[in-house]
């Protein structure tokens, strides 16, 4: 038996089950304004970076400085407004990775159980063992 956090049906990619990259990646893009074809592998890149930094359990002033490295290879200032934008990236990456091991953690002690049968089975089970001890 599994458990999820998670639905088809949802209206957002956390509780779809989504990856945070496609998330991480546009708003990167809108904050560089890298929105051409040619800064797809620096968006991927920098996407997959935060996601690990968060994974590693960075912090957002950590993003920021990431964030900074990233305008300075291009020669750039940094943008205006990268502590919020930091903030928004770790939060997207944490939602995600709480998300998984919640449901990692959810999971663990059902792997080892059997399936628990059909419902009426067990209430005649239960009304049986209420019968006995009376």
């Amino acid at each position: 038996m599994r458990l999820s956090l998670t639905s088809s049906k949802a209206s957002n990619w956390v509780d779809r089950g989504g990856s945070p990259l496609p998330m991480l990646e546009q708003s990167i893009a809108h904050f560089f304004e890298w929105h051409d074809a040619a800064c797809v592998e620096k968006r991927e890149q920098a996407a997959r970076d935060v996601l690990g930094m968060v994974h590693a359990d960075a912090t957002d002033v950590q993003i920021v400085g990431l964030l900074r490295h990233l305008a300075r290879a291009e020669g750039r200032e940094l943008p205006p407004k990268a502590r919020i934008t930091a903030i928004a990236l770790w939060h997207i990456a944490k939602a995600a990775l709480v998300r998984d091991a919640a449901t990692r953690l959810l999971n663990s002690g059902l792997a080892d159980q059997p399936e628990p049968g059909p419902l009426s089975a067990r209430l005649a089970a239960r009304l049986q063992a209420l019968d006995d001890d009376a």
